[in-house]
C-alpha cells in the first residue's frame, strides 16, 4: 500500500489528527503565561494588513504564470483565468493530510481542459519540487547564520538542500524527458508533443524564488500590522517564513501543517532575537489565521464556479479512484 493510500485511511487519518492537535495543546500550553501578556499589546494596523494580504494575492499570481510556464513548456495553453480557477481550488489540497491531493487536482483538472496527461502531472509535480526547492535556497541565503542558531548543523543540511536544488534544476530537462516518457508508457498516456527546455526551468525556479521573496515581504508587513513590539526586518523574516512554511509543508499527515509550522515560526522569531516568546506565539498564531483565510477564500470561489463534473472528478482525485486519472 502506498504513502497515499494509508494517509486516506480514516483510523490512519483520525490518528494523525489527534496526534497533530496533541502537539498543538502542548506547545500553547508550554507558552500560555507569555501569550497572555503579549496578546495586551496587539495593536491591529489595518493599513499594514491590507498591504500584507493584497502582496500575498500578488504572489499568487506570480505562482499561476510559473506553472502555466510549465504546463506551456509540455505542449499544454491554459488561459489564465482557467488556470487560476484550477491552481486556487488544488491549493485547498493543502489542508488534507498527506497534501498530494493538491498535485493529483492540478493533473486531473488540467487534463479535463485538454491538456495532455504527461504535460499536467509533469508541470504539477514539477512545480512543487521547484516550490520546495526554492524554499530552501531562499531560507539558506536570507537566514544562514539563523539557521545555526536554532540547532547547530541546520546551516549545512540546508546549503546542501539549496545545491541539490540547483543541481536538480541542471539536470532536469536532460532526465524529464525519459522518466515522462516510461510515465506515459506506464499509463498508457500519449507522449507530450514537446519536451520542456533549460530556459524555462530555470524561469519557473526564478519565479518561484521571487514568489518566496514576496511572502517574506508581506509577512514583515503583517507583523507590523498586529503588533508594534516586532522588529520586522523584510530580509529576515522572509527567511523565517520559508523556512517555518516548509517544516509544515514536509509535515505531511499534517493539514496545512498547522502546529509545525507555528512551532518553527516561534522558534526561529525568538532565535532571531526580533521577538520575545509571547510576541512570537502570538504572530504565529495571527498569521496562521490570515493565511488560511486567503489560502481557502480563493479555493471556495473557484470551487464555486466549477461545474458539477469537475467536482465529481475532484472527488475521485482525492478518494484516489481511477476516474481521477
Amino acid at each position: 500500500m502506498t504513502l497515499s493510500a494509508t494517509l486516506r485511511r480514516p483510523a490512519v487519518r483520525t490518528a494523525l489528527l489527534l496526534l497533530t492537535f496533541g502537539f498543538i495543546g502542548w506547545a500553547l500550553y508550554d507558552q500560555w503565561a507569555a501569550v497572555k501578556v503579549a496578546a495586551r499589546s496587539i495593536d491591529i494596523q489595518w493599513p499594514w494588513i491590507a498591504a500584507a494580504s493584497a502582496m500575498v494575492l500578488v504572489t499568487y499570481t506570480v505562482l499561476i504564470q510559473s506553472w502555466r510556464m510549465l504546463l506551456a513548456g509540455w505542449g499544454g495553453h491554459l488561459p489564465y483565468p482557467k488556470a487560476a480557477q484550477i491552481w486556487t481550488v488544488a491549493n485547498l489540497g493543502r489542508y488534507l493530510p498527506g497534501k498530494v491531493w493538491s498535485i493529483g487536482a492540478l493533473g486531473v483538472l488540467a487534463a479535463r481542459e485538454g491538456v495532455s496527461g504527461v504535460a499536467a502531472a509533469g508541470a504539477a509535480v514539477l512545480g512543487t519540487l521547484l516550490n520546495i526547492g526554492a524554499g530552501f535556497a531562499v531560507a539558506v541565503i536570507f537566514g544562514a547564520d539563523l539557521l545555526d542558531a536554532v540547532a547547530p548543523g541546520l546551516r549545512s543540511v540546508s546549503v546542501a538542500a539549496a545545491v541539490l536544488f540547483v543541481a536538480g534544476v541542471a539536470v532536469l530537462p536532460f532526465v524529464l524527458p525519459k522518466l515522462l516518457g516510461s510515465f506515459s508508457r506506464w499509463r498508457g498516456l500519449p507522449l507530450a508533443t514537446q519536451q520542456l527546455k533549460s530556459h524555462e526551468v530555470w524561469a519557473a525556479a526564478f519565479i518561484n524564488t521571487v514568489a518566496w521573496v514576496g511572502y517574506g515581504v508581506a509577512f514583515a508587513w503583517f507583523s507590523r500590522g498586529v503588533s508594534s513590539g516586532v522588529a520586522a526586518d523584510p530580509v529576515l523574516f522572509t527567511a523565517v517564513y520559508a523556512a517555518s512554511y516548509l517544516v509544515g509543508y514536509l509535515v505531511l499527515f499534517a493539514p496545512g501543517g498547522v502546529g509545525f509550522r507555528e512551532v518553527a515560526l516561534t522558534t526561529l522569531l525568538v532565535a532571531a532575537g526580533v521577538a520575545g516568546q509571547g510576541d512570537a506565539a502570538v504572530l504565529a498564531a495571527t498569521s496562521r489565521v490570515w493565511l488560511t483565510f486567503l489560502e481557502v477564500l480563493p479555493g471556495l470561489i473557484g470551487l464555486a464556479l466549477m461545474s458539477p463534473t469537475e467536482r465529481r472528478g475532484l472527488k475521485a482525485t482525492e478518494k484516489g479512484e481511477p476516474g481521477a486519472r
